[in-house]
């Protein structure tokens, strides 16, 4: 169908915003080149950098230039701060809708509110989502369109939904056993991408016999994440043929660039970031050439009517000024409750080397940081464990010198995961150690931050580490780096049991921790890790950040051969974030159920 795009009037506060709508144009007088602007990993980020306002703007700047001007998202758009986490991702649905998006396709994050609210977040997006790789296990079966179709002008133009085949392992996707303890959801995981290669083949000569022009695969895949080969974005476009472009997500990267794929045939590939860092452009031109750019920042339009320059961070960027007041009217819905103080600190703590919200770029996915400490401190107190751990991929942003708000926790801890209690022997504990340090001295969400327990890594070699295809733990093959082990000040025992206090993602085995999830749960703490980091703070430390939280404690010693260059490993981009077969995988109890978030916490 040809897109058309309506927006309607929306109520925020009882004022009335104005109509956003799509601009009169003279279509005589426009281009006829096809304009794809992308997007992927936006993670609530609705104001940040160039923010949806700004994507407004462009948009509408385009469409005085060009016939045909498409939105597209490459998934985690729904989950990842604040506003979504809230509203349980229905805001950023609703501001999906504004922006008038034409296609979008699932995230592993779009999983962490539930299924059942991922179908209500899909029933209420205009455009709906399309996935060709989510599945019934029981049938193969696509659960939501495997993709869509758009007729822009003469042309019709092919979009194909792949969702990480690592979803399973890299969020907290609930009600995952059917009746017979049997993985329910199959994202067409193997050991050598065989299944996701031949069903997506089958989709690309489907749509092209049903006429389309051009064939683009929206993949949230991405390259340079902890994912073996297999399903990387790469590796995934070496396999397949008969596609003209592919709009990638997932680990956080910036990249326009060329991929080949089956046959040698060089392939546009674009990545554009997170958090609306930049803006996809895909071009493709009336001849058939296909272009593509990225956008950093909105260019100042010629007609200011309808724009607005904000000052963002030390950059000041042009926006939709309607879109501003939309995004506005949103955020101070819930202003109040986010900006109630809960406690203060007088000095920055930070797991980023700098504000890009590169994964590539966050210490904390490679070393111990003082607030990694906090939080597993809050965690250990909260299920009076002997240890508390957290992954690195569960704590997603600074908190800065000044009061610290509700709303600022929110964004530190966005998944409000279980905190819960399992007793687990030495030997499984010094497992998990061993596979949090396997990307060192890369960079991994796996890696974990931890209290109660000490230890040393041997990072001078490369880990011994086995891992099924989606990063699931197997065992240790060869020598350990992991060693001087400390529970408190006395070695650990690998046949003592230990109380762990932990959320329940790792628990029940995300991330690849599979060693802890054959374990009972003996206790449950009734809080959720941001509710455990509140209590914390304002009970356990009377509201003040202590100044030994300034640095971190050296819980964990790391030796690295300094000749030895950093290979960045982000585990999932940014994202918290993956069998041998997918039926094989966790058949063990796999509890993963985040609660609804309570909107009073006291």
């Amino acid at each position: 169908m040809v897109v058309k795009i309506f927006i309607t009037l929306l109520l925020i506060s009882g004022l009335c915003s104005s109509a956003l709508s799509e601009p009169v144009r003279n279509l005589a007088e426009l281009s006829d080149d096809i304009i794809i602007l992308h997007t992927n990993d936006v993670h609530c980020g609705i104001m940040d950098k160039i923010g949806y306002d700004g994507l407004m703007l462009y948009k509408k700047e385009l469409q005085k230039k060009y016939k045909y001007v498409l939105t597209v998202d490459v998934g985690d758009h729904i989950q990842g701060g604040t506003i979504g986490l809230i509203s349980k991702g229905e805001d950023i649905i609703n501001i999906m809708n504004e922006i008038g998006y034409d296609v979008a396709i699932l995230g592993n994050h779009e999983f962490d509110y539930g299924v059942e609210q991922l179908d209500k977040c899909k029933s209420k997006l205009n455009c709906s989502y399309i996935c060709a790789n989510y599945c019934l296990t029981k049938d193969k079966k696509p659960i939501y369109d495997p993709y869509k179709i758009i007729e822009v002008g003469s042309k019709k133009i092919a979009f194909i939904g792949v969702a990480t085949p690592q979803t399973i392992s890299k969020t907290f996707l609930h009600e995952i056993l059917d009746e017979d303890n049997n993985i329910k959801y199959d994202f067409l995981t193997d050991n050598n991408g065989q299944k996701l290669y031949s069903t997506i083949q089958k989709y690309i000569t489907e749509v092209k016999e049903k006429g389309a022009n051009y064939v683009i695969i929206l993949a949230h895949l991405g390259n340079d994440g902890d994912a073996p080969y297999e399903f990387t974005s790469d590796g995934f476009l070496a396999n397949i043929e008969g596609v003209d472009a592919m709009l990638d997500g997932h680990t956080h990267r910036v990249y326009s660039q060329k991929s080949k794929d089956k046959n040698g045939k060089n392939i546009t590939l674009c990545q554009t970031g997170t958090k609306l860092a930049n803006i996809g452009v895909l071009k493709i031109a009336t001849d058939g050439t296909i272009t593509s750019e990225l956008i950093s920042e909105v260019p100042e339009p010629n007609d200011k009517t309808s724009a607005l320059s904000v000052k963002r961070g030390d950059i000041n960027r042009w926006v939709d000024k309607d879109m501003n007041d939309y995004l506005g009217g949103i955020e101070a819905l819930h202003a109040d409750e986010l900006n109630e103080v809960i406690g203060k600190v007088d000095f920055d703590m930070k797991i980023n080397a700098d504000s890009s919200g590169d994964s590539k770029k966050q210490i904390s996915r490679s070393e111990e940081v003082s607030l990694g400490d906090l939080v597993a401190d809050a965690i250990r107190a909260a299920g009076n464990g002997d240890i508390g751990l957290i992954n690195a991929g569960s704590i997603r942003a600074d908190l800065f010198n000044g009061e610290i708000t509700y709303g600022e926790v929110l964004n530190v801890l966005p998944f409000s995961a279980d905190i819960i209690v399992k007793e687990i022997p030495g030997k499984n504990i010094l497992d998990a150690l061993e596979l949090g340090v396997m990307h060192l001295p890369g960079k991994s969400s796996i890696f974990l931050q931890v209290s109660g327990i000490s230890f040393k890594v041997n990072a001078t070699f490369d880990s011994s580490v086995e891992v099924t295809s989606d990063g699931t733990f197997k065992g240790v093959r060869g020598e350990r780096r992991v060693y001087d082990v400390k529970v408190g000040n006395v070695a650990l025992d690998e046949n003592k049991k230990y109380r762990i206090s932990f959320d329940n993602y790792i628990a029940g085995g995300g991330d690849g921790f599979s060693m802890f999830s054959e374990f009972e749960e003996i206790a449950s703490t009734s809080k959720t890790d941001n509710q455990a980091f509140i209590t914390y703070i304002t009970e356990d430390l009377k509201g003040v950040i202590p100044e030994q939280y300034r640095t971190s404690a050296n819980r964990i010693i790391i030796e690295t051969n300094p000749n030895v260059e950093s290979d960045i490993n982000p585990g999932d981009e940014s994202e918290l974030n993956p069998d041998e077969d997918s039926g094989n995988l966790f058949k063990t109890k796999f509890w993963l159920m985040m609660p609804l978030l309570l909107i009073s916490l006291f």
